[in-house]
């Protein structure tokens, strides 16, 4: 039978406190009261944390307001414990004799506290917003429909992310290919609103303990300050320009002769195959595997990639993998929705 996850914040914290409370009286030991906080902070928040990727697993591939629900519970259970006043105080008492911890006990203390600082336990009701500004987010683009109208056709059309992808990869037909690109952008306008103010949560949750921003949170969890994480980013840019500036300019000469067009100065985002512009796919001929696959099933191909894998030497699937996964596309016009991203993560920190 699961424990709720509340009953396991009360009685990890009732756990931890007892448990320090007594090696004080006993002892001035920091690294045994290090060790033992550890120990019962990591084992209750690897069961929080299942609970919530499970939920948000849940609420991911079944949009429904009830599972956005049960992502918010399970996320604001986790939120209190990893934020809980008491969690900081003793994560911060025992740093304060770093010097008797050997380095990774010092490095997952401080990491104790990167994680209460996405949800500090001193304003709850900022971390509350927080947590459902974020699930609603989730479910605004997860569920998303997708609509168009194509050229010529007076009549709107339902449109999925593959066939988004097929015509943007294929399709030459620039007037097609700008309706589809910006019906894909139409998700934005969807989240726009709701991203303002989720962005201005996360920078108050963030500036409680300590941090500039959000985004300077995030940069401490690389051991780095905004500054450093900027300077990184400016300097990957400033390396990789000439190469980019080059293939730049061969794609807009290719891309304009592929569509009968005077060579722009900028690629306009609806000639790339790739509606986020992440890669440029379609510049150069490659091998044509499409017509292998013709008469396979879906579920095949599955099988025989997770086969593959196997059998160079990476580890077997475990079971949950065939009866957990949603690895196939919904209809167009399905009830249920679901998001659209290929996406895997370890949902237990362990086998699943």
């Amino acid at each position: 039978m699961k424990r709720k996850p509340c009953l396991l914040i009360s009685t990890a914290l009732t756990s931890l406190a007892l448990l320090l409370t007594t090696a004080g009286a006993l002892r001035a030991d920091v690294k045994s009261d290090a060790k033992q906080f550890l120990e019962t902070y990591n084992r209750t928040y690897q069961r929080l944390y299942t609970v919530l990727q499970e939920a948000q697993w849940l609420a991911l591939t079944d949009v429904t307001d009830e599972h956005t629900g049960q992502r918010i519970g399970a996320d604001q259970a986790l939120s209190a414990y990893l934020g809980s006043p008491w969690v900081i105080e003793q994560a911060r008492t025992m740093l304060k004799q770093r010097s008797k911890l050997d380095a990774l006990t010092v490095r997952q203390l401080e990491h104790v506290l990167l994680y209460a600082a996405g949800s500090p336990g001193t304003i709850p009701d900022v971390v509350k917003e927080r947590v459902i500004a974020e699930a609603r987010q989730g479910a605004t683009l997860d569920g998303f429909q997708f609509k168009w109208t194509p050229p010529g056709s007076a009549k709107e059309e339902l449109l999925t992310a593959n066939k988004i992808d097929d015509i943007l990869n294929s399709s030459t037909n620039l007037a097609e290919r700008v309706a589809v690109w910006k019906a894909a952008k139409e998700s934005g306008v969807a989240l726009k609103p709701g991203l303002l103010k989720l962005r201005d949560l996360r920078n108050r949750v963030a500036t409680e303990m300590g941090y500039s921003s959000f985004f300077g949170l995030r940069a401490a969890f690389s051991d780095m300050s905004v500054a450093e994480m900027k300077a990184l980013t400016d300097q990957l840019v400033a390396d990789t320009k000439p190469l980019y500036e080059q293939l730049h300019c061969w794609t807009k000469y290719k891309l304009a002769a592929k569509y009968g067009q005077p060579v722009p100065k900028m690629i306009p985002a609806h000639w790339i195959g790739n509606r986020w512009c992440q890669e440029w796919p379609g510049l150069v001929d490659s091998i044509d595997l499409d017509p292998l696959f013709k008469d396979k099933s879906p579920e095949w191909i599955v099988k025989c990639a997770v086969t593959y894998g196997e059998g160079i030497g990476l580890p077997k699937v475990p079971a949950s993998f065939w009866t957990k996964s949603d690895l196939y596309e919904l209809p167009a016009d399905s009830k249920r929705k679901k998001n659209t991203h290929a996406s895997a993560w370890s949902l237990d920190l362990q086998q699943d």
